[in-house]
């Protein structure tokens, strides 16, 4: 669903956005006017809705989570005596 990406989007913007006027403000005012403490305090307050949002949206069947399955590589399942490759340079 579109809209569900889209809302999440905003709010993170929101929450960049308070960050950025937290930081012009601690600059600024260096922070004596409780500027900074509320605009962080708004920050906190956007975050916490995306995440809340996120659980409501999973809840409500809006998006489906998906995990990695740590039985398949590349879509083929894995031997269980079969070892990982090496990584170059290790």
């Amino acid at each position: 669903m579109w809209w569900v990406k889209l809302i999440v989007v905003i709010l993170l913007l929101a929450a960049v956005i308070s960050l950025g006027r937290a930081l012009i403000s601690l600059v600024k005012d260096q922070g004596k006017e409780g500027k900074t403490m509320r605009a962080l305090a708004w920050r906190v307050g956007f975050s916490v809705a995306v995440f809340l949002f996120i659980i409501l949206s999973m809840y409500m069947g809006w998006v489906q989570p998906h995990d990695v399955n740590p039985t398949l590589r590349y879509g083929e399942p894995i031997d269980a005596g079969e070892v990982a490759p090496a990584r170059q340079g290790e």
